[in-house]
This record gives C-alpha cells, structure tokens and sequence, in this order.
C-alpha cells in the first residue's frame, strides 16, 4: 500500500510543480505530461 501511494504522490507532486511553474511560463504540453504521469501512477496502481 506504501508503494501505491508513494506514486501517486510522487506524481502529485510533478503535477503541482508544473502548476506553480504555469505563472511562470509553464506550457500546457509540461501540465499535461505532470496530469499524465498521476494517471499513469493511478493505472499502474490500479485506481
């Protein structure tokens, strides 16, 4: 259960980088590859 959410969380956290990183310039291509990730996770994971 540990590894299922270290993933996700991992993978949350690219997600809010990417965002905090959009008032500076992030494009929607790094948004959408940090939204990517998480769904990869939550696939792999089986959510």
């Amino acid at each position: 259960m540990f590894a299922v959410a270290d993933q996700v969380a991992v993978a949350g956290h690219d997600l809010a980088e990417a965002l905090a990183a959009g008032a500076g310039g992030a494009t929607g291509v790094q948004v959408a590859e940090a939204v990517g990730l998480i769904e990869e996770a939550a696939r792999r994971c089986g959510l």
